[in-house]
Protein backbone atom coordinates (compact mmCIF):
# COMPACT_ATOMS: atom_id res chain seq x y z
CA UNK A 1 0.00 0.00 0.00
CA UNK A 2 1.43 3.36 -0.95
CA UNK A 3 2.69 5.61 1.85
CA UNK A 4 1.10 8.53 0.00
CA UNK A 5 -2.42 7.31 0.50
CA UNK A 6 -4.81 7.93 3.35
CA UNK A 7 -7.71 5.77 4.53
CA UNK A 8 -11.00 7.25 5.73
CA UNK A 9 -13.27 5.15 7.93
CA UNK A 10 -16.68 6.77 7.48
CA UNK A 11 -19.48 5.15 9.46
CA UNK A 12 -17.75 1.77 9.13
CA UNK A 13 -17.08 2.11 5.37
CA UNK A 14 -13.45 2.60 4.33
CA UNK A 15 -12.14 4.72 1.48
CA UNK A 16 -8.56 5.06 0.24
CA UNK A 17 -7.34 8.07 -1.70
CA UNK A 18 -4.05 9.73 -2.58
CA UNK A 19 -2.94 12.41 -0.13
CA UNK A 20 -1.88 14.60 -3.04
CA UNK A 21 -5.50 14.83 -4.15
CA UNK A 22 -6.14 17.32 -1.34
CA UNK A 23 -3.34 19.70 -2.33
CA UNK A 24 -5.78 21.68 -4.48
CA UNK A 25 -7.80 22.48 -1.36
CA UNK A 26 -5.22 23.75 1.17
CA UNK A 27 -7.83 25.64 3.19
CA UNK A 28 -10.17 22.68 3.59
CA UNK A 29 -10.62 20.65 6.77
CA UNK A 30 -9.81 17.46 4.86
CA UNK A 31 -6.42 18.85 3.80
CA UNK A 32 -5.64 19.77 7.40
CA UNK A 33 -6.71 16.33 8.64
CA UNK A 34 -4.64 14.49 6.04
CA UNK A 35 -1.59 16.61 6.79
CA UNK A 36 -2.20 16.52 10.55
CA UNK A 37 -2.30 20.28 10.72
CA UNK A 38 -2.47 21.68 14.23
CA UNK A 39 -5.23 23.98 13.06
CA UNK A 40 -7.56 20.98 12.82
CA UNK A 41 -7.24 20.22 16.54
CA UNK A 42 -10.51 21.99 17.26
CA UNK A 43 -12.27 19.22 15.35
CA UNK A 44 -10.81 16.38 17.40
CA UNK A 45 -14.18 15.53 18.91
CA UNK A 46 -15.57 14.67 15.47
CA UNK A 47 -12.50 13.63 13.51
CA UNK A 48 -9.84 11.23 14.77
CA UNK A 49 -6.64 9.81 13.31
CA UNK A 50 -4.63 6.79 14.42
CA UNK A 51 -0.88 6.60 15.01
CA UNK A 52 0.02 3.81 12.58
CA UNK A 53 2.22 4.20 9.50
CA UNK A 54 -0.84 4.01 7.31
CA UNK A 55 -2.95 6.96 8.28
CA UNK A 56 -6.61 6.20 9.02
CA UNK A 57 -9.05 9.02 9.72
CA UNK A 58 -12.39 8.17 11.31
CA UNK A 59 -15.35 10.37 10.43
CA UNK A 60 -18.84 10.28 11.89
CA UNK A 61 -20.59 10.99 8.58
CA UNK A 62 -22.84 9.47 5.96
CA UNK A 63 -20.54 7.25 3.83
CA UNK A 64 -22.66 7.53 0.66
CA UNK A 65 -22.45 11.32 0.66
CA UNK A 66 -18.75 11.16 1.55
CA UNK A 67 -18.04 9.06 -1.54
CA UNK A 68 -19.48 11.95 -3.58
CA UNK A 69 -17.12 14.34 -1.77
CA UNK A 70 -14.10 12.19 -2.61
CA UNK A 71 -15.12 11.99 -6.28
CA UNK A 72 -15.39 15.78 -6.27
CA UNK A 73 -11.86 15.95 -4.85
CA UNK A 74 -10.62 13.58 -7.56
CA UNK A 75 -12.41 14.93 -10.63
CA UNK A 76 -13.32 18.55 -9.68
CA UNK A 77 -16.91 17.74 -10.64
CA UNK A 78 -19.88 17.31 -8.32
CA UNK A 79 -21.94 14.29 -9.44
CA UNK A 80 -24.68 13.31 -7.00
CA UNK A 81 -26.40 9.94 -7.65
CA UNK A 82 -30.17 9.83 -7.33
CA UNK A 83 -29.98 7.55 -4.28
CA UNK A 84 -27.84 10.02 -2.29
CA UNK A 85 -29.50 12.92 -0.47
CA UNK A 86 -28.20 16.15 -1.98
CA UNK A 87 -28.81 18.02 1.28
CA UNK A 88 -26.31 15.77 3.06
CA UNK A 89 -23.72 16.29 0.30
CA UNK A 90 -24.11 20.05 0.60
CA UNK A 91 -23.73 19.91 4.37
CA UNK A 92 -20.55 17.84 4.08
CA UNK A 93 -19.11 20.22 1.49
CA UNK A 94 -19.63 23.09 3.89
CA UNK A 95 -18.40 21.23 6.96
CA UNK A 96 -15.20 20.16 5.24
CA UNK A 97 -14.51 23.71 4.11
CA UNK A 98 -15.47 23.10 0.48
CA UNK A 99 -18.70 25.11 0.59
CA UNK A 100 -17.29 28.03 -1.38
CA UNK A 101 -16.61 25.66 -4.28
CA UNK A 102 -20.36 25.09 -4.74
CA UNK A 103 -20.61 28.51 -6.38
CA UNK A 104 -18.06 27.47 -9.01
CA UNK A 105 -20.41 24.75 -10.22
CA UNK A 106 -23.28 27.04 -11.11
CA UNK A 107 -21.84 27.74 -14.54
CA UNK A 108 -21.21 24.05 -15.23
CA UNK A 109 -24.30 22.71 -16.99
CA UNK A 110 -23.13 19.12 -16.70
CA UNK A 111 -22.66 19.23 -12.93
CA UNK A 112 -25.27 18.06 -10.46
CA UNK A 113 -26.05 21.30 -8.65
CA UNK A 114 -27.74 21.23 -5.27
CA UNK A 115 -30.98 23.15 -5.77
CA UNK A 116 -33.37 22.00 -3.05
CA UNK A 117 -34.07 24.77 -0.55
CA UNK A 118 -34.15 24.04 3.14
CA UNK A 119 -37.39 24.54 5.06
CA UNK A 120 -38.44 28.15 5.42
CA UNK A 121 -38.73 27.99 9.19
CA UNK A 122 -34.96 27.44 9.37
CA UNK A 123 -33.95 30.38 7.20
CA UNK A 124 -33.51 32.71 10.16
CA UNK A 125 -30.64 30.55 11.36
CA UNK A 126 -28.59 31.66 8.33
CA UNK A 127 -27.75 34.91 10.06
CA UNK A 128 -25.68 33.13 12.70
CA UNK A 129 -22.46 31.18 12.17
CA UNK A 130 -20.58 28.80 14.40
CA UNK A 131 -16.89 29.45 15.11
CA UNK A 132 -15.81 26.72 12.67
CA UNK A 133 -17.70 28.33 9.78
CA UNK A 134 -20.66 25.94 9.83
CA UNK A 135 -23.94 27.84 10.13
CA UNK A 136 -26.37 26.89 12.84
CA UNK A 137 -28.87 26.09 10.12
CA UNK A 138 -26.47 23.56 8.61
CA UNK A 139 -25.78 22.01 11.99
CA UNK A 140 -29.48 21.80 12.86
CA UNK A 141 -30.41 20.36 9.49
CA UNK A 142 -27.61 17.79 9.60
CA UNK A 143 -28.80 16.66 13.03
CA UNK A 144 -32.36 16.22 11.75
CA UNK A 145 -31.21 14.36 8.64
CA UNK A 146 -29.39 11.95 10.91
CA UNK A 147 -32.63 11.51 12.81
CA UNK A 148 -34.42 10.70 9.55
CA UNK A 149 -31.81 7.99 8.98
CA UNK A 150 -32.52 6.65 12.49
CA UNK A 151 -36.27 6.69 11.81
CA UNK A 152 -35.81 4.62 8.66
CA UNK A 153 -33.13 2.24 9.98
CA UNK A 154 -34.49 1.61 13.48
CA UNK A 155 -38.26 1.91 12.97
CA UNK A 156 -39.47 1.70 9.38
CA UNK A 157 -37.13 -1.02 8.06
CA UNK A 158 -37.87 -3.45 10.95
CA UNK A 159 -41.60 -2.96 10.34
CA UNK A 160 -41.13 -3.59 6.60
CA UNK A 161 -39.21 -6.82 7.25
CA UNK A 162 -41.84 -7.97 9.76
CA UNK A 163 -44.72 -7.41 7.36
CA UNK A 164 -42.82 -8.94 4.44
CA UNK A 165 -42.34 -12.13 6.49
CA UNK A 166 -46.09 -12.16 7.10
CA UNK A 167 -46.65 -12.14 3.35
CA UNK A 168 -47.95 -8.58 3.16
CA UNK A 169 -47.29 -6.89 -0.17
CA UNK A 170 -47.92 -3.37 1.06
CA UNK A 171 -47.99 -1.37 4.28
CA UNK A 172 -49.01 2.13 5.31
CA UNK A 173 -47.27 4.17 8.00
CA UNK A 174 -49.01 7.02 9.77
CA UNK A 175 -46.64 9.49 11.42
CA UNK A 176 -48.67 11.43 13.99
CA UNK A 177 -48.01 13.84 16.87
CA UNK A 178 -47.14 12.01 20.05
CA UNK A 179 -50.07 13.57 21.94
CA UNK A 180 -52.79 12.10 19.68
CA UNK A 181 -54.49 8.85 20.66
CA UNK A 182 -55.32 6.91 17.51
CA UNK A 183 -58.77 5.88 18.74
CA UNK A 184 -59.71 9.57 18.97
CA UNK A 185 -59.01 10.23 15.28
CA UNK A 186 -62.33 10.87 13.53
CA UNK A 187 -61.07 11.17 9.94
CA UNK A 188 -61.46 8.13 7.68
CA UNK A 189 -57.92 7.44 6.49
CA UNK A 190 -56.95 5.82 3.23
CA UNK A 191 -55.52 2.26 3.53
CA UNK A 192 -56.53 2.12 7.20
CA UNK A 193 -58.00 -1.36 6.63
CA UNK A 194 -54.75 -2.58 5.05
CA UNK A 195 -51.63 -3.53 7.06
CA UNK A 196 -50.51 -0.34 8.77
CA UNK A 197 -48.41 1.02 11.62
CA UNK A 198 -48.66 4.17 13.75
CA UNK A 199 -45.46 6.06 14.55
CA UNK A 200 -45.70 8.91 17.05
CA UNK A 201 -43.28 11.82 16.69
CA UNK A 202 -42.62 15.09 18.42
CA UNK A 203 -44.11 18.18 16.75
CA UNK A 204 -41.16 20.38 17.71
CA UNK A 205 -37.46 19.43 17.46
CA UNK A 206 -36.60 21.90 20.23
CA UNK A 207 -38.64 19.98 22.78
CA UNK A 208 -36.14 17.24 23.53
CA UNK A 209 -36.88 14.81 26.33
CA UNK A 210 -34.31 14.26 29.05
CA UNK A 211 -34.20 10.47 28.84
CA UNK A 212 -32.42 8.26 26.33
CA UNK A 213 -35.45 6.75 24.60
CA UNK A 214 -35.44 6.10 20.87
CA UNK A 215 -38.09 8.80 20.40
CA UNK A 216 -35.45 11.44 21.14
CA UNK A 217 -33.41 10.25 18.16
CA UNK A 218 -36.28 10.65 15.68
CA UNK A 219 -37.05 13.74 13.57
CA UNK A 220 -39.91 16.03 14.46
CA UNK A 221 -43.13 15.82 12.47
CA UNK A 222 -43.00 19.42 11.24
CA UNK A 223 -39.66 18.82 9.51
CA UNK A 224 -40.87 15.63 7.85
CA UNK A 225 -43.96 17.39 6.52
CA UNK A 226 -41.64 19.73 4.63
CA UNK A 227 -39.11 17.09 3.54
CA UNK A 228 -41.44 14.41 2.24
CA UNK A 229 -39.48 13.89 -0.99
CA UNK A 230 -36.26 13.37 0.96
CA UNK A 231 -37.99 10.88 3.24
CA UNK A 232 -39.39 8.97 0.24
CA UNK A 233 -36.04 8.84 -1.57
CA UNK A 234 -34.18 7.63 1.52
CA UNK A 235 -36.75 4.90 2.21
CA UNK A 236 -36.45 3.63 -1.37
CA UNK A 237 -32.65 3.72 -1.35
CA UNK A 238 -32.33 1.98 2.01
CA UNK A 239 -35.07 -0.66 1.62
CA UNK A 240 -35.16 -1.35 -2.14
CA UNK A 241 -38.97 -1.50 -2.04
CA UNK A 242 -40.94 -1.45 -5.26
CA UNK A 243 -42.74 1.84 -4.64
CA UNK A 244 -43.10 4.46 -1.92
CA UNK A 245 -45.27 7.57 -1.71
CA UNK A 246 -45.21 10.10 1.11
CA UNK A 247 -48.20 12.41 1.51
CA UNK A 248 -49.40 15.11 3.85
CA UNK A 249 -52.84 14.27 5.23
CA UNK A 250 -55.06 16.49 7.36
CA UNK A 251 -56.89 14.67 10.14
CA UNK A 252 -59.46 15.62 12.77
CA UNK A 253 -59.40 14.21 16.28
CA UNK A 254 -61.30 14.55 19.54
CA UNK A 255 -59.84 15.90 22.75
CA UNK A 256 -61.41 15.76 26.19
CA UNK A 257 -61.25 18.71 28.58
CA UNK A 258 -60.75 18.42 32.31
CA UNK A 259 -64.53 18.75 32.65
CA UNK A 260 -65.19 15.71 30.45
CA UNK A 261 -66.30 17.78 27.45
CA UNK A 262 -65.16 16.78 23.94
CA UNK A 263 -64.05 19.13 21.18
CA UNK A 264 -62.45 18.63 17.78
CA UNK A 265 -59.10 19.75 16.47
CA UNK A 266 -57.23 19.15 13.24
CA UNK A 267 -53.59 18.77 12.24
CA UNK A 268 -51.40 17.47 9.43
CA UNK A 269 -49.74 14.07 9.58
CA UNK A 270 -47.43 12.13 7.26
CA UNK A 271 -48.77 9.10 5.43
CA UNK A 272 -46.23 6.70 3.91
CA UNK A 273 -47.61 4.09 1.55
CA UNK A 274 -45.12 1.37 0.62
CA UNK A 275 -45.48 -1.43 -1.93
CA UNK A 276 -42.99 -4.00 -0.73
CA UNK A 277 -42.94 -6.31 -3.75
Amino acid sequence: MSKKTVIFNVGGTTFEISKDSFNAYPNSILYKLVNKSSSSSSFSSRFTSNKSSTQTICLDHNPFAFSVILDYIRYKRLCVPKDVAREVVELQLREFGLGDDINLLVQDKNASIIEDALPSYEQALNEFSASDGVTLRDAATLAVLRRIDTLISDVILPYLKRHAKRGHHQITFYLTPNNIITKNITTELEHINDPHEWIRLSTDSSSVEKDDSLENDLPDLQFLLQKRDTLRDLIISKSDVKECTVNKVEISYRIESEFGLFSSKSCDIVQIFVIIV
